[in-house]
């Protein structure tokens, strides 16, 4: 079979920089879990305001059995090189010894990450813009929704590590305030397990909290409150809904399972951008009495 090298237009393999240390299982809780919503069709107003108390919001069945495994199958072409221009395979920093040697199935479980694929997979473009989704991203940000940003996250079998706590503006070069509703969407079953979400209701209510470099770009163990942890198991097809100040991360996927994603970051349109050094004077640590 075709080995790795040969997929895609990339001459060098993408691997992700951090190595997965180990951590403290009780950073992340599993006796609270969130079921929200059986069908789109029970979104109302009062899941608005439920929304804007927690930062988040769980919806199930949003995208059908027969949408989800086009998703996939778009997945898997960017994957094995389908899409020659596109670069933005991330693998596994744990795979990094043996990946060559696979075959292209075995090398499905050392992805971490796909991005920016909106342009070249229009079957995961057609997620981002379904009609299902966009009625809650729409209502929630209140505004006309531009995509700001397109991942396809994978936790592989036995190795894919954990995401520390961590809020995702602090990865955005975007002004404070700008609402910002990402978008989970869960392409296998994403159980306690495999590294399903977790997050901390209400957490988006107190503002940036200073990132620092570790196991990830996040937020220090010991600053978290780690009794306020919900986690969100979901089915295929299920969406969670949270906002860009949310804490969330997700734990180790230990599990012989896959967990694959779809992640996209909605803001309103027509939002200015900001420079990489405002963004570091709000979440990151120089100048600030603040030490992890």
């Amino acid at each position: 079979m075709a080995q790795v090298q040969e997929l895609g237009a990339a001459t060098e393999l993408k691997f992700d920089q951090y190595e997965g240390d180990p951590y403290n299982d009780q950073l992340y809780r599993y006796d609270n879990c969130a079921t929200g919503l059986a069908s789109i069709d029970e979104f109302s107003d009062e899941h608005v305001a439920f929304y804007r108390e927690t930062g988040f919001l769980v919806i199930q069945g949003v995208f059908t059995p027969a949408e989800v495994e086009e998703a996939l199958a778009g997945f898997t072409d960017l994957v094995i090189g389908k899409h020659p221009d596109f670069v933005g395979v991330q693998f596994e920093a744990a795979s990094k010894k043996y990946v060559r040697t696979l075959s292209q199935e075995q090398q499905l479980d050392c992805v971490r990450k796909l991005q920016h694929f909106v342009q070249f997979e229009p079957r995961m473009e057609a997620m981002a813009w379904h009609p299902n989704l966009q009625r809650v991203v729409s209502r929630l940000l209140e505004a006309e929704p531009e995509l700001f940003a397109d991942q396809a996250l994978s936790k592989p079998p036995g190795i894919g590590r954990e995401k520390p706590w961590h809020q995702d503006h602090a990865f955005f070069n975007l002004p404070m305030g700008t609402p910002i509703v990402g978008t989970w969407t869960a392409l296998d079953p994403a159980t306690l397990e495999n590294g399903c979400m977790h997050v901390k209701p209400g957490t988006h209510k107190e503002g940036p909290v200073v990132h620092f470099r570790r196991r990830d770009w996040q937020i220090c163990d010991d600053h978290l409150d780690l009794n306020r942890d919900v986690a969100v198991p979901l089915p295929p097809g299920g969406v969670l809904f949270f906002d860009g100040l949310m804490h969330h991360g997700t734990p180790a996927n230990r599990s012989e399972s896959r967990r694959r994603a779809l992640q996209f970051h909605f803001i309103p349109a027509g939002t200015e951008r900001i420079e990489q050094e405002d963004r570091m004077a709000v979440f990151g640590s120089e100048g600030k009495d603040v030490d992890c």
